[in-house]
């Protein structure tokens, strides 16, 4: 799945397109489906995976199936911040969905191909790359959605009944603790993911969310325009 940083470049440049959302629940919303409450060790998360991501027998990603249940039936004038985060969620989902069709990609790599047949826990070091490249990101953009206003939110209403209480208030806490702690991942020499490749992946990833968003924003005719 894709990175929290990605997840977040990727909201900020929607926003950026004036569709008619409320910033902090859209901005929350687009990390959501991360936020099961793991157990002890870390081993099992509550909700799991497969209720988060809305994930089939396959375990692909049913996006239009979380569209239908929890975002159509919003009155929107109503509950615009609701709307606006469970937008964000529905853009996370389409982001993963993005993520994996790059991700299969990279693994027909050499590079790739070669250290996960050999070893099925690789995938640990390649994402030493791709959590580096967020630091990295992060060190250049100190005017980034992150700094500006994910970083300061401190309290999320617990807008999914799947979610314990609580859930995505902490998830924002750990992962803002997470990217202003000492940076341990790959800081230079990336190899098994580039800047400039995480860079046109954000691009092309946002080219084709907004195609797929503008079908659901102009149903609901919310255009600021």
């Amino acid at each position: 799945m894709a990175t929290w940083i990605a997840h977040l470049r990727i909201a900020e440049n929607l926003l950026k397109k004036g569709y008619d959302l409320i910033p902090v629940p859209f901005v929350v919303g687009n990390i959501g489906p991360d936020s099961g409450v793991p157990n002890e060790d870390w081993s099992n998360f509550s909700p799991p995976k497969k209720i988060t991501h809305w994930e089939g027998e396959d375990k692909s990603i049913n996006s239009q199936e979380f569209l239908s249940k929890y975002v159509n039936n919003i009155e929107v004038k109503e509950r615009p911040k609701e709307y606006s985060f469970k937008i964000g969620y529905y853009v996370h989902l389409l982001t993963d969905m993005e993520w994996s069709k790059f991700y299969q990609g990279k693994k027909k790599e050499a590079i790739y191909k070669e250290g996960l047949d050999k070893d099925k826990n690789f995938i640990w070091t390649i994402k030493k790359d791709w959590y580096g490249l967020d630091y990295l990101y992060l060190a250049k953009h100190p005017e980034c959605i992150f700094n500006t206003l994910f970083k300061h939110i401190d309290q999320v209403p617990d807008y999914l009944d799947y979610f314990p209480k609580g859930a995505f208030t902490r998830q924002v806490k750990y992962i803002t603790e997470f990217y202003l702690g000492e940076n341990n991942e790959t800081k230079e020499n990336f190899i098994y993911l580039t800047e400039e490749e995480m860079d046109n992946f954000i691009e092309e990833a946002t080219e084709a969310i907004e195609a797929m968003l503008n079908e659901v924003i102009k149903r609901r005719s919310i255009w600021k325009n």
